[in-house]
């Protein structure tokens, strides 16, 4: 069920539904299906991956967090990779005119087929890394390596280890 992307086209396909329980929480009066105006989300895997993929607008499939790769391309690495792949985000709803599913990186917690450790140091955006996860995860519609790579323990998902990958 895609829709023509107009205002309101989260409300209309349930944007809120698939990403509440991912949604990073924030103090709020509103209820129901209209998203905030700015609502970020992280830890987003295979299943809502899968479910977006089918039901954003072609437009929000094809952008991108500034150099990162497109909308697309995450989306198909988190629902190829179920439980190496989780997806950090934000949503804008229909009070602003740039609503939108915006996605800056994500967590990998897959193993490389190399060692990491014997190159990479906190945030040293190893080229090395991103080249295996861009090719491991098909990640070429990247305009630019990651701003950061680090090596990380997220906060909604502490006891995993993983590469956070990120595009400011």
């Amino acid at each position: 069920m895609l829709v023509e992307e107009q205002s309101g086209w989260t409300t209309k396909i349930g944007i809120k539904r698939i990403l509440e329980p991912y949604m990073v929480c924030i103090e709020s009066d509103r209820t129901g299906e209209e998203l905030e105006s700015f609502v970020p989300f992280h830890g987003l895997g295979a299943s809502a991956a899968e479910r977006l993929l089918k039901l954003l607008p072609s437009q929000q499939l094809d952008g991108r967090q500034n150099y990162g790769p497109t909308t697309l391309q995450l989306l198909q690495a988190a629902a190829a990779h179920p439980d190496q792949v989780e997806l950090v985000g934000y949503a804008i709803g229909p009070t602003r005119p740039d609503e939108r599913v915006s996605i800056e990186g994500f967590v990998y917690y897959g193993t490389p087929d190399f060692h990491v450790e014997a190159f990479h140091e906190t945030s040293c955006e190893c080229d090395v890394l991103w080249e295996y996860l861009e090719r491991e995860l098909g990640l070429d519609s990247a305009l630019d390596r990651p701003d950061e790579i680090t090596k990380i323990r997220p906060s909604w998902n502490p006891g995993r280890e993983g590469w956070w990958v990120w595009w400011d």
